[in-house]
């Protein structure tokens, strides 16, 4: 734990969101980690927080206006499940503990945890796909949860609390830097000597998303962009069709069209409205096909 400190203390990469201990900022920083690579975030993280500042700045933004500044990230649905969390947290304050955290919307066991030590201070390892494969790696440890969270907790415990935030970055940082997934950096590892993996890991297996390209999720990412870009966050439902299409390069079928704005419509993302499709979900009852 000291030699991976040391060496995060010399060679971590610079985010905006590291140092940051308001709960908010690390809940919108966590949120948009899942799944979308970092440097994308370096640059949205900021601009974000600008237009919504607070948990009751979120709380009270229109639902469009919240996807339209997520547009990009993919995932939407993760703006709404962050928003959702922020009238909570604005209408019931913060809560402490790890157990508290993880009962708010959206919110799961590594989030909660990334909340709880960044943020409160709480001795509590965060497990990332990271972190899971270089303590896989390094202690030999069986690749099942329970036992991935109780040698991250043990490790997390192990030092000073005014350090536990850095080590909850650095514990990130060293697996996303040092123990990589295809070509860890056995030779320049604070920690090889002893390691059982030095010069031979394994690979730690992930799962692996479908291809992007052509894929429903691409359909999906092209319709609310070109809302979110549409004055007034609307598009009569042909033009969306035809943004869409045209952004793809691949026209859809009737059938897809209508499956694909159902399902949208499903998830809160759009609404429809007197031939109109909004973006975010619908003040009342949506209206025609």
């Amino acid at each position: 734990r000291t030699a991976i400190a040391a060496w995060y203390a010399v060679e971590h990469r610079v985010f905006p969101w590291r140092g940051v201990d308001d709960p908010y900022a690390v809940l919108v920083s966590e949120v948009m980690l899942q799944q979308t690579q970092a440097s994308r975030i370096a640059e949205r993280f900021p601009i974000f927080l600008r237009q919504f500042p607070t948990p009751r700045a979120l709380a009270d933004a229109p639902a469009a206006a919240v996807l339209a500044a997520w547009s990009g990230l993919g995932y939407n649905r993760r703006a709404l499940a962050l928003q959702r969390t922020a009238r909570t947290v604005a209408e019931r304050g913060w809560p402490v503990d790890v157990a508290s955290l993880q009962e708010l919307p959206g919110v799961g066991p590594y989030t909660a945890r990334a909340i709880a030590s960044l943020a409160f201070g709480l001795a509590a390892g965060v497990v990332d796909t990271n972190v899971r494969r270089w303590l896989v790696r390094r202690f030999s440890v069986t690749d099942r949860p329970h036992d991935l969270q109780r040698l991250a907790d043990e490790l997390a415990d192990a030092g000073d609390r005014d350090d536990t935030a850095a080590w909850t970055h650095a514990s990130m940082e060293f697996g996303a830097a040092i123990c990589t997934a295809r070509a860890p950096r056995c030779s320049a590892c604070p920690i090889a000597r002893g390691c059982p993996s030095r010069g031979r890991a394994t690979t730690v297996a992930v799962p692996r998303q479908a291809p992007f390209t052509g894929s429903l999720r691409a359909r999906r990412g092209a319709a609310l962009r070109a809302l979110a870009a549409a004055a007034g966050h609307q598009l009569p439902t042909q033009a969306l069709r035809a943004a869409v299409d045209a952004a793809l390069a691949d026209p859809a079928q009737d059938a897809a069209w209508v499956d694909l704005v159902a399902a949208l419509e499903h998830d809160g993302l759009v609404h429809r409205s007197e031939g109109l499709i909004g973006l975010g979900p619908s003040a009342g009852p949506t209206i025609g096909p």
